[in-house]
């Protein structure tokens, strides 16, 4: 199946009796619609937590952070200062300003320690955070693993909002379909580091 036909799949699922287009989904969502807020959510989500990932922040607070992030869009929305919803690099861009301001205050409370060390404090879920860390580093080595031109194909359409497969194709001197073959290569990659020992 294409990334089209996946996308327009995942649209139907998410749409209901009558499957809504992403642009419906994101009119409905500046209007106030928790269910089409829902629906972009599901569908975006895996792209934002991916971006965290490849700046290097943990699994867990990745996936408090793309929460956050789209706690506060709806938020924004509420107070209507949100216009338009282009996605998912807007909640790219908010996830990420998210993990810079907690990197900010982190190294403000610790200076002496590096962001990457300040740990939170232990609780229940130590086990969680001891096997998501263990992810996050088989995940880091297999980023570190790739090749170069991988690595930087993978940075630069998830790490950064909006960039289209076209734009990094002419950048690093690529076919289009090159730059779609690696970044499922990675993705594979990456997803399998993921789930082994889950």
């Amino acid at each position: 199946m294409t990334a089209l036909g996946t996308t327009w799949t995942r649209l139907a699922l998410l749409g209901g009796a009558r499957a809504r287009t992403e642009p419906e989904l994101c009119e409905a969502a500046l209007e106030g619609d928790a269910a089409a807020w829902d629906a972009l959510f599901r569908l975006h989500q895996r792209r934002v937590l991916v971006a965290l990932l490849a700046r290097g922040v943990r699994v867990d607070r990745a996936r408090d952070l793309c929460q956050d992030a789209w706690a506060r869009l709806i938020v924004q929305q509420r107070a209507g200062r949100l216009r338009n919803l282009t996605l998912p690099g807007l909640a790219i861009r908010q996830a990420l300003f998210l993990a810079a301001e907690e990197n900010r205050r982190a190294r403000s409370r610790r200076p002496h320690l590096p962001v990457h060390e300040v740990e939170p404090p232990a609780d229940a879920t130590t086990f969680e955070r001891i096997v998501d860390r263990d992810r996050l580093a088989r995940a880091r080595v297999v980023l570190e693993g790739c090749p170069p031109t991988a690595r930087r194909v993978f940075e630069r359409l998830y790490a950064e909002p909006g960039v289209r497969h076209a734009e990094v194709a002419e950048e690093l001197g690529l076919s289009v379909q090159r730059v779609r073959q690696i970044v499922c290569e990675v993705r594979k990659t990456l997803r399998a580091a993921l789930e082994e020992g889950s």
